[in-house]
């Protein structure tokens, strides 16, 4: 009995130790199995505490923003991670990276993936016009630039899918794997489910579906679904092709069928009777 005591002590102090260590950095995400934590990184604030790192010069051979060899001021991504978060008490097989953009954009990766690659977080171009801290990116006849933050990597393909490129980052997230999953995988209705996988991998970085996912574009189900107010037909063509509708619109052309889309309709179409309770 003395024994078992002892344990349930150490390991009450081990997790005050560790949660005094983290508090300004974590929350706790509720989802239908449980309660698991998530790690939030400022990176604006960290900057201004001059916690990023050692400064070093980056250079990409084939940058897939501007499209040609790039030099960047950045800090080793990798090492600002392992400065800021305890990694041994995190299940990094099964926890992601997750990209927080200034306007709402929000791609994510498997972080062991992202820790077993050399990633940079820049922070200057090196080549910017004289007075300029980036260069300026045209995209869909719009002019922006990098600022603050751009991921990149010294070894990668543009062309890997599975690596993410987000600039103007201002935060990185670390949450389990399973947490879109938990809220928004179709668990009583199988026919929805390419539309939920391919929701995932085309719409959930932008769009939101009860609050988990990007807001670079609306939110898409709650307090109302798009189901709801846009006709089904049309829907399904906006997705297939967004600038056919909108003039410079925001939102690009995915390259999926028109059966992909109808998949995605009918996905949404069942979650607009699965919102999130007020």
């Amino acid at each position: 009995m003395k024994i078992v005591k002892i344990h349930i002590v150490f390991i009450l102090l081990l997790t005050f130790s560790f949660i005094s260590c983290h508090q300004n950095t974590e929350q706790k995400i509720e989802t239908r199995n449980s309660t698991q934590k998530k790690i939030t990184l400022d990176l604006l604030d960290l900057q201004a505490k001059n916690k990023l790192g050692k400064d070093t010069i980056v250079t990409i051979v084939n940058d897939p923003v501007y499209h040609k060899i790039k030099k960047y001021k950045a800090v080793n991504a990798e090492k600002l991670i392992k400065s800021q978060v305890e990694l041994s008490t995190i299940d990094i097989k099964n926890t992601k990276i997750v990209f927080e953009c200034i306007d709402g954009y929000k791609p994510e990766m498997p972080l062991e993936l992202f820790l077993n690659t050399k990633s940079f977080l820049a922070f200057q171009d090196v080549e910017a016009p004289k007075g300029l801290k980036w260069e300026k990116i045209i995209k869909n006849e719009n002019e922006m630039d990098a600022t603050p933050f751009y991921i990149v990597y010294e070894s990668v393909s543009e062309k890997d899918s599975r690596y993410k490129w987000p600039y103007n980052l201002i935060k990185i997230h670390l949450e389990p794997s399973n947490t879109s999953r938990n809220e928004l995988f179709p668990i009583d209705n199988k026919k929805v489910e390419i539309g939920y996988n391919l929701f995932q991998n085309q719409c959930i970085t932008c769009h939101a579906i009860n609050e988990i996912g990007g807001t670079m574009g609306p939110e898409l189900n709650y307090p109302k679904s798009v189901t709801e107010y846009w006709k089904e037909k049309e829907l399904v063509a906006y997705i297939v092709n967004p600038a056919s509708f909108r003039h410079k619109v925001k939102m690009p052309t995915l390259g999926i069928t028109q059966q992909q889309s109808q998949e995605i309709v009918d996905y949404l179409k069942y979650m607009a009777q699965h919102k999130k309770s007020e």
